[in-house]
């Protein structure tokens, strides 16, 4: 014989709501285990109580799931736009090594501008700076 069902409303008394959220959270969290262990599958689960309280339980790095899940939504969103994602990703690329060149150009100019100065401080002939190995006597 099998279990009666039950209406599905708010359960008023306090004690056997918090009996209830306890026992249901538990059986919850059992069940994402299982998937996860059986289908192998990545599962995250949040709970927050009504005093506020956090639950939470994942297969795998929450963090990692949650961006996951923003991404998809995002493309879920918008999938005719995955072509431009993944040219603003490029872009973004392109944009952060122009600026990686820019650095070290700057900073080579910088060292050109040092080494002349080098030069003329030591009378042009005496005293050297090798870019590969430091300063250096001639």
């Amino acid at each position: 014989m099998g279990r009666g069902k039950i209406e599905i409303k708010k359960i008023e008394n306090l004690n056997s709501r918090q009996v209830t959220f306890s026992k249901r959270r538990n059986g919850l969290l059992k069940k994402a285990r299982e998937l996860s262990i059986l289908c192998d599958a990545e599962v995250s689960v949040i709970i927050f109580s009504t005093t506020g309280k956090l639950y939470q339980w994942s297969s795998t790095s929450m963090e990692d799931t949650l961006l996951k899940y923003n991404r998809g939504k995002i493309v879920e969103q918008h999938p005719f736009d995955e072509q431009k994602a993944e040219q603003n990703s490029q872009s973004v690329d392109v944009s952060t090594l122009k600026e990686e060149y820019l650095k070290l150009r700057a900073a080579y100019m910088c060292d050109l501008e040092l080494q002349a100065i080098e030069w003329k401080g030591a009378g042009g002939s005496k005293f050297q700076r090798s870019t590969t190995t430091g300063a250096s006597i001639k």
